[in-house]
């Protein structure tokens, strides 16, 4: 099974693992002599060192290399140094090796450039001479590996301004969750994870695969019918937001994802305008005022008996007052899953203790800007740190919470699985209420709100990553990832 982890667990594993008897520079030399074997080393390199024990790992590195009588190039951005790094700078002065040059006699005209300059202790955005260097190594022609993360990326949470853009990332010990989350994936390239012998001593994430779905596509059994897999509901489509294909395919995603049977749930005054679009799913009119929803006890109850899962939200738009009605009855009145999305989300602003008081299970499934208003942080905040944010609002409404990201964060408040399988082929309207349905035909036949929330984020993004083939990342629509959906369990399954 794939993990990543945080910054600080990975600092307090290191921590723990000298203070159990491994010495530092120890540990840095298997480092170096991690990324010593996960590189090529027949043309020229050019190794560009920290101050830090990154720039150490860079150091030593370039020891192996001086003593493999490779082409090595040693370049420092500053004169002080960690201790450890001092040893190996001086290890290598000391064995005959000609000079350690500053960062400004560098003509980054090489092969191979080893970006040894930040670790994982960075954050903020890199200035003046450390700026300068990242923007020459991301203009040169070399081939780029940063040990351990790119220098300028946040470790935790993935944020970049200006950082190396790396064609592999030798990761050391565990993969670091900012290699995933934010602007990671386009900075690290190929990652490489070199394991020497720091046990992990704290949380880490799960990395979602394929693995996920061999228990949820088993053979069913002849003797079946319908009404042996699930109801689902959607409830969705406004006056503002008719969308009705949209709700077509998130319904069709809600069969295709295995539920028996599946209604769509839209405003009274606009059934017109669905039932030419709606042919997998039944259709059920419920009441509004003008093209919105509102709160109607007997409609709900109507649209609501025999239903295992329910989705709320795509395309809701309307009253956010009678939204919440709705919302907080469902929840808290019937026994059967639910999913909070969109508008569903929107309903609630910061005064979510209502979702407290709950009889269904619960998933919300906000983007950041949702997550934002839904717990009274801001944007920024969220970003920094998706996973921290993610387990807080689960905590609080004691549910689970699938935050979308490039990668997306899947939490009960304690677990966590990171789906780092996204494609930006997904940043399409439609696509979120493709994942919906997903989830909601997964969860009606009878897998857990987290599981399906995992299985629904993975497939989507395989699907989309087949439709690319087809038809490039700009030009994927919601109805190709629900067409390609089929095909991936086929694959995977």
């Amino acid at each position: 099974m794939k993990f990543a982890v945080s910054n600080a667990v990975m600092a307090e594993s290191d921590r723990a693992c000298i203070a159990g008897g491994v010495p530092s520079v120890e540990l840095m030399a298997r480092a170096a002599k991690g990324i010593f074997e996960n590189i090529d080393k027949s043309g020229r390199t050019y190794i560009i060192c920290g101050k830090g024990n990154n720039g150490g790992d860079g150091f030593a590195l370039a020891c192996l290399m001086a003593d493999g009588g490779f082409d090595v190039s040693v370049y420092y951005l500053s004169e002080g140094v960690s201790p450890d790094a001092t040893f190996y700078k001086n290890k290598l002065l000391s064995g005959g090796f000609d000079r350690i040059y500053p960062a400004t006699d560098c003509d980054y005209d090489c092969d191979l450039i080893v970006d040894c300059i930040f670790g994982t202790g960075f954050s903020g955005v890199p200035k003046h001479e450390y700026a300068e260097v990242i923007e020459r190594i991301n203009s040169s022609r070399a081939k780029v590996v940063s040990a351990d993360i790119p220098s300028g990326l946040d470790g935790t949470g993935g944020r970049a301004t200006i950082a190396v853009k790396a064609d592999r990332t030798i990761a050391v010990q565990a993969v670091k969750s900012g290699l995933l989350l934010g602007d990671g994936k386009d900075f690290c390239g190929e990652i490489v994870v070199v394991d020497i012998g720091i046990p992990i001593t704290g949380e880490k994430y799960v990395v979602a695969d394929e693995s996920i779905f061999a228990p949820l596509f088993a053979k069913r059994k002849n003797n079946c019918n319908k009404g042996s897999f699930g109801k689902s509901l959607i409830i969705g489509g406004s006056k503002e937001f008719p969308g009705a294909p949209r709700l077509a395919e998130a319904g069709r995603a809600a069969l295709r994802a295995g539920a028996g049977l599946n209604t769509l749930c839209v405003p009274y005054s606009l059934a017109g305008a669905y039932a030419g679009s709606i042919v997998e799913s039944t259709l059920f009119p419920m009441a509004d005022r003008d093209g919105r929803f509102v709160f109607d006890k007997g409609s709900i109850d109507s649209a609501m008996k025999g239903v295992t899962a329910v989705a709320i939200g795509p395309g809701m738009g309307g009253d956010r007052e009678e939204n919440a009605k709705i919302c907080g009855y469902i929840v808290k009145d019937f026994d059967c899953d639910c999913i909070l999305d969109a508008d569903a989300l929107n309903a609630f602003g910061q005064d979510i203790t209502t979702l407290k008081d709950k009889h269904a299970g619960l998933l919300l499934t906000p983007h950041p800007k949702e997550a934002s208003r839904l717990t009274g942080k801001s944007v920024d905040e969220i970003l920094s740190d998706p996973v921290s944010a993610a387990k807080s609002l689960a905590r609080s409404c004691d549910c689970t919470v699938l935050l979308k990201g490039s990668t997306t964060v899947v939490t009960d408040g304690s677990f966590v699985v990171l789906v780092a399988n996204g494609t930006p082929a997904l940043a399409k309207g439609g696509s979120g209420d493709v994942l919906t349905g997903t989830i909601c035909g997964f969860t009606a036949r009878g897998i857990s709100l987290f599981d399906a929330a995992c299985a629904g984020a993975y497939l989507c993004a395989e699907a989309a990553k087949a439709a690319e083939k087809e038809y490039g990342d700009w030009g994927v629509l919601a109805s190709d990832v629900c067409k390609e959906a089929k095909k991936i369990v086929d694959s995977l399954c």
